[in-house]
């Protein structure tokens, strides 16, 4: 009952098209176009959403209400990115960071007082065909290196001097600040508090049980 579907709904497919426009889902094409066609939708869902402004507590977040607000925090924007490259055919996986000792496993995590120095920030991995890419939901920003090749999170979380990590020119604006420092990784997860999603219930964690199971085993 407090499972977060990932299926696309009518309504879905229908906002994804007015956000995105008239976008052919291409299966033959390079990690070139991927990236172009990635950029696009991030873009689309930003320039819905221009405010960074949160939709409130105990209402709905899919791309509808997204461009009905015309305003998202990241993890209303992450949601309208994450259904629109699922619709246009990519894997994806909705992720909450957190600003915590990296050993820190997800549930202590989600178990931690949000005022004991935890802050947090919710993007999305995209399955490129050079593997995983993180898409930012603030700033029009992809985690490609200056050669163009994707940095997954999980790889991004364990190099040790990220100050002198060099990111792909065509980034606008930097890395979001909380992943400078050592973050907690949560894949599946979309808010620990459960108002974002029906049934709205208080306290039991918004999460996509298969995406959150899974992300417990990656190597």
């Amino acid at each position: 009952m407090h499972n977060v579907s990932t299926k696309i709904t009518p309504e879905d497919e229908i906002a994804v098209k007015k956000m995105v426009g008239e976008f052919k889902n291409d299966q033959k094409r390079d990690f070139e176009r991927e990236v172009l066609f990635i950029r696009h939708i991030q873009d689309a869902v930003l320039d819905a959403s221009p405010t960074l402004l949160k939709i409130p507590l105990g209402q709905t977040r899919e791309p509808q209400d997204l461009l009905d607000a015309g305003h998202g925090q990241c993890s209303d924007r992450g949601r309208s990115i994450e259904k629109a490259l699922r619709y246009y055919g990519f894997t994806v996986r909705f992720v909450s960071v957190f600003s915590r000792d990296k050993t820190f496993i997800p549930p202590e995590t989600m178990a931690i007082d949000s005022g004991n120095d935890l802050r947090s920030h919710a993007l999305v991995e995209v399955l490129t065909q050079k593997g995983w890419m993180f898409v930012d939901t603030n700033a029009r920003w992809i985690s490609l290196d200056s050669q163009g090749e994707p940095i997954s999170l999980e790889t991004w979380n364990n190099i040790d001097n990220k100050d002198a990590f060099v990111w792909d020119d065509e980034n606008q604006g930097e890395i979001y600040w909380l992943l400078r420092r050592p973050f907690t990784i949560v894949y599946g997860l979309y808010t620990r508090h459960g108002q974002f999603y029906p049934p709205f219930t208080p306290y039991i964690p918004d999460i996509n049980l298969p995406t959150f199971i899974k992300g417990h085993f990656l190597p």
